[in-house]
């Protein structure tokens, strides 16, 4: 009797398998996550489905959130600012490497502002590792990795931001 009761209650939670989403992080962490939609965009292409139909991966549909807060009158604005520019003009934007000069400039003023904000909580961090005398120990210590933390991050972008440079300087792209 035992048996029937164990084998019709493995039976039921067969079906209750559910997919499990697997990724690495630049780090090498292995993160593991139960929605698509929790894990970063970034690492969505990578993703391993654990568990489920293998067959059944759902798909990742991208919006464009620069149009989607725009309203109906505020496009026909910038539409006719934005032709009576391109009459001005009178040629079209020129693109450098896949991108036109608005990209190349948002890309460098993403990762210059990202530089300056890690250097300031660089700052930040070691003003306050200079008074140790009323922190613990162990606060002192988590100080002391969050700067070797933001200094590694300070290194990758600023390679990112050399490896922006050289990609720019190949495209063609104009200095400013």
């Amino acid at each position: 009797m035992r048996s029937i009761f164990v084998a019709i209650i493995l039976l039921f939670a067969v079906p209750a398998l559910a997919e499990t989403y697997k990724w690495v992080d630049d780090k090498g962490t292995v993160n593991f996550a139960d929605d698509l939609g929790s894990v970063p965009k970034k690492y969505r292409k990578k993703v391993k489905v654990l568990g489920g139909d293998e067959g059944n991966v759902p798909q990742v549909t991208e919006i464009d959130e620069s149009t989607k807060g725009k309203a109906k009158g505020e496009d026909k604005k910038d539409d006719s600012k934005e032709s009576a520019s391109a009459g001005k003009e009178g040629k079209k934007k020129a693109v450098y490497g896949g991108k036109d000069e608005a990209a190349w400039k948002a890309d460098f003023g993403k990762l210059k502002a990202d530089i300056k904000a890690s250097e300031e909580q660089l700052d930040d961090t070691r003003a306050r590792l200079k008074d140790s005398s009323k922190m613990s120990r162990s606060e002192y210590l988590s100080l002391q990795y969050t700067v070797k933390d933001i200094e590694h991050r300070l290194t990758e972008l600023r390679k990112k931001l050399d490896a922006l440079n050289e990609s720019a300087a190949k495209a063609g792209v104009p200095p400013e």
